[in-house]
């Protein structure tokens, strides 16, 4: 076996730990804490991908080294390794989570969420569970979930149930002479494949017969490309660490150094992940790695100085913990300015305190046999399994306490329309013809109520005015699509199906007896710039002044082409929304507070609401004086004597800071009944 070939992939001087490697972790963990943290970091988290690409590099220039002195790779001792490096750690995390979130959090999903996401985390398939069930990293349940961060965790772990497989069977190949390629071919190959897969859902297309819970921003096809760019680097090793010099050294590392930054802000939260411009950071960071090389250049040398190199030690726990505090101080305290940021300062504490007496002791076990690796791997799983199990048995419950089970009753259930399936971007031409119909043989003017998810927060109103009326409904709603004739996108709507959604169903107007349609829709698209609107696909904007005056032209088209198929149209200003400081979320009331029997409400001046939704209501009532459409505004029920409020008595309006509850739906009937008669 020569030092040139393939089946030695890693020099000597490897096998000693190199400082800069722990300092790209600081930055990589930094990145992450600071985009968590509130931090001007847009891109903050592709600190994941940075983290993703060195992994690839140290594990396979480890298995390297065993390889070259061995001529075998123990399975065995390596993932027994991989446990006792990883798993304690997150086991103490899920179990200070799980009884924090039992005292903390919302027994309305987040606590059964956080019980399943501990369980899938120790079990390598957090990633799976979060997909699942709290859906896209950026959505707003996402942020609920304080072991959200546990996700890169097992795609991690996914990985190295597969590359150590991987690289054996290329050194096999290699070492029976059949191609001493043969590693590099195979990890290259999945590499290729991985980001082929990447880059063709960036598109918004998807892989046939490849699973939802395999690709997407949380899956481990769309991401190995990246710990494959590890992989290879390291695999090449014997053959380019003797061509690094100094200066270039230098110049890969400036060069790596400024695409590193210049992705974190060249990226946001809008940005598709992971796409084309996550190449940017993942070569940037090979181009760090390669830079180490030559450990005397001044990029190399000021990332191993003393400082980053102590915050790569504790880069695992950092990244652990940060996000749990950060999740728990905002329950606690939503309004309180910088406490995100805070909390992150916090975490360092439980981070130094994992690393030092938990992660390290048990990581530098010297001759563990099978049994005592067993009673290890029994002692780290068990508790905090049956603890997770424990909540989610409780939330699903209740608690057993009857004013907590009255609680969640009257405010977790979806809407009617909803847990009928009819808030889905499916165009009624697309569904049965009696799907999504109440009272369809109902003698009165047939109504129709389309919109996005503030539309569906109405049905159980509708329902109710309608039947009493003998008036047949449908209901077409889909989540964060306006009813409004323009070309719209946003990260849960993507441009094609909200666009199709509401042409389709334009067009379905026309084959329909004419009615009276009602249009509901959330205010915020007039006031986020996550969302874009234009009139033509090339005028999509989220510039404000534009984008209003475009969702106005729209919502105008679309009262227009109801009116020309003989339809009256209504248009529903939004409920008020419950923002800073008057935050009001359900969601963050824990089991503790609701037992306790304490007035749960929340009152706002009725200035401050319209204030924010000023764009929006402003925007209805001139379209409904151009058109012949009749504007609904809900505010003399939600906001009597100039006054916002989220409880009546005992009933509580809302289900989250925006949509209402079941029961407040109903109270609305009366007025709908007005309308309609």
């Amino acid at each position: 076996m020569t030092q040139g070939s393939l089946t030695t992939p890693v020099p000597h001087s490897q096998e000693n730990r190199r400082n800069d490697i722990q300092g790209l972790r600081a930055i990589a963990v930094g990145t992450v804490v600071a985009f968590h943290a509130g931090l001007p970091v847009p891109g903050g988290f592709l600190g994941v991908d940075v983290f993703f690409v060195i992994s690839g590099f140290v594990i396979t220039a480890m298995l390297g080294r065993e390889w070259a002195k061995s001529q075998t790779i123990r399975f065995s001792t390596f993932y027994a390794r991989r446990f006792r490096r990883l798993t304690p750690a997150l086991a103490l995390l899920v179990v200070g989570v799980v009884a924090l979130s039992a005292l903390i959090a919302s027994p309305m999903g987040d606590q059964q969420n956080t019980a399943k996401t501990g369980i899938g985390a120790l079990l390598l398939s957090a990633n799976i569970v979060i997909a699942q069930t709290t859906g896209g990293y950026f959505d707003a349940p996402a942020a609920a979930n304080p072991l959200l961060n546990t996700w890169s965790l097992s795609v991690e772990e996914q990985f190295y149930l597969i590359f150590p497989l991987v690289l054996f069977l290329g050194w096999k190949l290699a070492k029976k002479k059949r191609t001493k390629h043969a590693p590099v071919f195979l990890v290259g190959m999945v590499g290729l494949i991985s980001f082929a897969i990447a880059m063709v859902e960036s598109t918004g297309r998807a892989i046939p017969l490849l699973p939802t819970w395999l690709s997407g921003f949380y899956g481990p096809t769309s991401r190995a490309w990246e710990f494959a760019a590890g992989a290879i680097l390291a695999l090449f090793a014997h053959k380019i660490e003797p061509l690094i010099k100094k200066n270039i050294g230098l110049a890969l590392g400036v060069l790596g150094i400024a695409g590193l930054v210049s992705s974190l802000y060249l990226v946001t939260d809008a940005t598709i992940w992971p796409g084309p411009l996550t190449i940017l950071p993942v070569v940037s960071t090979v181009c760090l790695l390669v830079a180490g090389y030559c450990e005397s250049n001044a990029v190399s040398k000021f990332l191993g100085r003393s400082p980053f190199v102590h915050i790569g030690n504790i880069s695992y726990s950092l990244y652990l913990w940060h996000w749990p505090f950060i999740v728990f101080a905002l329950i606690l305290w939503p309004t309180t300015p910088g406490v995100a940021a805070l909390a992150a300062i916090a975490s360092i504490l439980p981070s130094l305190v994992s690393y030092r007496w938990l992660e390290q002791p048990i990581r530098n076990l010297r001759n563990v046999r099978k049994k005592k690796m067993t009673f290890i791997v029994a002692i780290t799983m068990v508790p905090p399994i049956v603890l997770a199990l424990g909540l989610w048995s409780a939330a699903d419950h209740g608690f057993w306490n009857q004013r907590v089970q009255q609680f969640v009753a009257s405010v977790q259930p979806l809407h009617a329309g909803n847990a009928a399936g009819c808030n889905k971007s499916i165009a009624p031409s697309e569904r049965k013809p009696t799907t999504c119909v109440w009272n369809a043989n109902g003698s009165g003017t047939p109504v129709y109520l389309v919109g996005d998810s503030h539309a569906d927060h109405l049905s159980e109103a509708v329902i109710a005015a309608t039947t009493q009326l003998d008036q047949p409904l449908t209901i077409a709603t889909a989540n964060a699509c306006p009813f409004n004739d323009v070309y719209f996108s946003s990260t849960a709507a993507p441009r094609s199906s909200c666009r199709q959604f509401v042409q389709k169903t334009l067009q379905w107007f026309k084959q329909q007896p004419p009615g009276i349609v009602i249009v509901s829709a959330s205010s915020v698209y007039w006031n986020s710039k996550v969302f874009s609107a234009g009139l033509t696909p090339n005028t999509m904007t989220r510039d404000l002044e534009t984008k209003r005056a475009n969702l106005k032209a729209g919502l105008t088209s679309t009262v227009k082409q109801l009116e020309a198929t003989g339809n009256r149209v209504v248009l529903v200003q939004d409920v008020p929304y419950f923002a800073s400081p008057y935050v009001s979320d359900p969601r963050q009331f824990s089991a503790l507070k609701i037992a306790s029997g304490q007035d749960l409400g929340t009152q706002m001046p009725r200035d401050f609401a319209d204030k924010k939704q000023q764009a929006a209501r402003t925007a209805n009532a001139l379209v409904a004086q151009n058109t012949g459409a009749f504007v609904l505004d809900l505010r003399e029920f939600f906001c009597p004597k100039n006054l916002c409020r989220t409880q009546i008595g005992r009933t509580y309006l809302y289900r989250d800071d925006g949509h209402i509850s079941i029961a407040a739906a109903e109270q609305l009937a009366p007025l709908f009944r007005k309308i309609l008669a």
